[in-house]
């Protein structure tokens, strides 16, 4: 359940904050305010709260699916980077230029298209632009909800499943950017971070809760990880894999590092945590404080075995910027978790689903095709 403040000031300044997300949708709904619509299958992955919800896994998920079958193209604002304007994320990029998420992406996925631009519009314009045969045939724009000066052709809400919304309230009371209403914009809700054992029952009270139209699909989604690997894996494929049970020491700088480090003792033997906030960008006097834990950890451990660090995939990106100050001592010890996103019960609904999104556009989007 999520804790909401009872500041009387916070409650004064979440209405007026509602007030202003009103008049801005209003604005949308009445055409006042323009969006603009493409000839091109256009998926929104966003979210209404703060906080992770896993919009990247969710976006590497999409990517599975569509890859084998069309040109992809990613557009995201590349949260905390250094840059401005318009950048091509690539495997060489950093995470200053890009951010930490677009960097991941482009290093996993080398032939997606990934456009880091806070102006949507102008990132959809480049890539129109582009000769027909590299020219997407879909985009998928990831953390744009809130953005509605582009218009989607199928848009898809991520929901935490620990913080539903009808138990949330607007910032800064909760978490939410806009009114719970705004889940009816969406075409397919996905709440995410399910626990392994959720019940039918479970299902059930989520659905009902969130009351949608008929029209609009939903979908529960978990995190399934896999075996940590090398943090040089990243640069260059290794086969190496830490077993699960080995001791380790968790470092996190994500927007739910408790989570994180929960889900990890179900694998691993922790032995210390070492938290940061999201999207954190390590500097070398972090790297000497997770030694210094590393270093006290493995003396407690003694000889008869060797202690581990293991991160995120996100916080993994954000170190390899840092990778030549790592002496090779700490270097060869850290390793980062990899993760993926599985939708229950009904996986092969979700792939038509998504399949069909990419070729089908709205009526009003078909007459510009």
């Amino acid at each position: 359940m999520t804790k909401r403040r009872s500041n009387p000031l916070l409650h004064l300044l979440s209405w007026l904050y509602g007030v202003g997300v009103d008049i801005r949708n209003a604005l949308f709904d009445q055409g006042i305010l323009k969006q603009k619509k493409y000839p091109i299958p256009l998926i929104c992955v966003g979210n209404i709260t703060v906080g992770g919800t896993g919009k990247t896994p969710h976006i590497e998920l999409l990517l599975n699916l569509l890859t084998p079958k069309h040109r992809v193209a990613v557009i995201s604002r590349g949260y905390k980077r250094q840059s401005h304007g318009l950048q091509i994320a690539t495997a060489s990029s950093t995470v200053q230029q890009v951010g930490d998420e677009p960097r991941q992406i482009a290093l996993k996925y080398p032939h997606v298209q990934v456009i880091v631009d806070g102006n949507r519009r102008r990132a959809m314009k480049f890539l129109l632009a582009q000769p027909a045969e590299r020219r997407p045939e879909v985009v998928l724009l990831d953390d744009g909800f809130q953005h509605r000066y582009v218009q989607p052709s199928f848009s898809i809400l991520l929901v935490d499943a620990s913080r539903e919304l009808h138990e949330d309230a607007l910032l800064p009371v909760g978490s939410l950017r806009e009114p719970a209403s705004a889940r009816y914009r969406a075409d397919c809700i996905i709440l995410t971070k399910c626990p392994v054992d959720l019940q039918p029952i479970d299902l059930r009270i989520m659905r009902r809760n969130l009351a949608l139209y008929t029209h609009q699909d939903i979908f529960f989604s978990r995190i399934a990880y896999q075996e940590a690997r090398p943090l040089r894996n990243l640069k260059q494929p290794v086969d190496e894999i830490l077993p699960f049970g080995a001791p380790v020491i968790a470092v996190a700088g994500i927007a739910s590092t408790g989570l994180f480090f929960e889900d990890l003792k179900r694998y691993y033997k922790v032995m210390a945590t070492v938290a940061f906030h999201d999207h954190h960008n390590f500097r070398p006097s972090d790297l000497k404080h997770i030694r210094d834990v590393w270093e006290r950890e493995q003396a407690f451990a003694g000889i008869a075995q060797s202690v581990s660090i293991v991160c995120t995939e996100k916080d993994a990106v954000r170190l390899m910027d840092l990778e030549p100050k790592l002496d090779d001592e700490l270097a060869e010890r850290i390793f980062y978790l990899p993760i993926t996103t599985e939708i229950l019960f009904k996986p092969e609904d979700f792939r038509k689903m998504i399949l069909q999104a990419a070729k089908a556009l709205p009526p009003s989007l078909q007459r510009m095709s």
